[in-house]
């Protein structure tokens, strides 16, 4: 059997990053190795993951769980719904810190209540949210009702990053963990780098943790996102090297003074491309974000980061799915290297 072997303070984190990849055998038990946790796998994990928390797989044996129920099998044997839509119970959910958010189908409406004080329980969490209308606007709004509990501000640890943020207010996308963790180890040492869009420091906070940049410039335009963006800036301990902006990143000021620029905003990002390049350096970095549908990739990313720079050169240098965003619909980020050639 293949096994995983972490340090115990880190091994929370990573455990919940390999079940939601689905690397995870739940069917075995979790073993304590004196200083370390061991955690049986189905599959050869991501090598950067376990680097990054100082993990290493090996081969071994692992008795069968017997004592941990599942949660939803928790859920199943608590709530009063008619047996024929117990089978319609989510099984998957969004869970930062002791918030959970929930989509549930019509047909278990009547009986939200009920089963937002089961997800509580089984989840030991003090909210459950219901998602009635996904992410609506330009600041990405959950759409959300609450089923349990009244406190929706939740600190989410990740990747030994916190961040803090009201669930019911501001997005925060379970999906985007690998980018999260990609950033991390973003070589930036000395580096004035703009995340155009900072949210809550998505990304903002992984550079300025885990590297050594001169100055990060954190720019939001949503005051919610913003009030949240100080606080985890605190919280993280990285206030010596960022800098938090509340506006609209188009009048920020300077040209060609950023060593490196992240765009990680989606649906309209191109509408930014030629602030982005007016802050960038020759030979700066960008990393950009985009939303394309299938039939239109690699190309129209691409292509777009080519006619923002007009004259000027663009070489791509990475080019990666970040995840599925809709039906025929992907979450792609673009690095290139922006050469200024007058």
């Amino acid at each position: 059997m293949r096994g995983v072997k972490v340090p115990r303070a880190l091994a929370e984190e990573l455990r919940v990053i390999m079940a939601r990849r689905g690397v995870v055998d739940k069917t075995l038990a979790i073993l304590d190795d004196g200083g370390h946790v061991l955690i049986p796998v189905l599959k050869e994990p991501d090598p950067e993951v376990l680097a990054k928390f100082h993990a290493s797989t090996f081969d071994g044996q692992f008795p069968s769980r017997h004592t941990r129920t599942d949660p939803i099998d928790q859920v199943r044997a608590s709530v009063s719904v008619p047996e024929e839509l117990k089978l319609l119970l989510p099984e998957k959910w969004e869970q930062l810190g002791d918030v959970v958010t929930l989509r549930l189908p019509k047909e278990l409406g009547p009986y939200e209540r009920d089963l937002g004080e089961a997800y509580a329980k089984a989840l030991n969490a003090k909210t459950v949210l219901r998602d009635v209308g996904g992410i609506s606007g330009d600041y990405r709004t959950p759409v959300v009702k609450v089923l349990f509990g009244t406190d929706t501000v939740a600190v989410h640890r990740e990747n030994g990053i916190l961040y803090k943020l009201d669930a019911s207010k501001v997005m925060f996308s379970s999906g985007n963990v690998d980018e999260r963790m990609r950033m991390a180890s973003v070589q930036c040492e000395d580096e004035t780098v703009v995340d155009m869009f900072a949210g809550i420091g998505y990304f903002t906070l992984p550079l300025a943790v885990y590297q050594r940049p001169k100055r990060v410039i954190s720019c939001e335009v949503n005051e919610v996102s913003y009030g949240y963006l100080v606080e985890n800036i605190a919280l993280n301990k990285v206030g010596d090297r960022v800098e938090p902006i509340l506006g609209d990143n188009r009048a920020l000021p300077g040209d060609a003074f950023a060593d490196r620029v992240v765009m990680g905003y989606v649906k309209t990002t191109h509408e930014f491309l030629q602030t982005a390049f007016r802050l960038l350096k020759s030979g700066g970095i960008l990393h950009y974000h985009e939303t394309c549908p299938n039939e239109l990739l690699p190309g129209r990313p691409v292509q777009r980061l080519r006619d923002a720079a007009r004259d000027d050169r663009v070489e791509v240098l990475r080019f990666k799915e970040v995840k599925s965003y809709s039906p025929g619909v992907s979450h792609v980020v673009v690095d290139a290297r922006f050469t200024r050639t007058s």
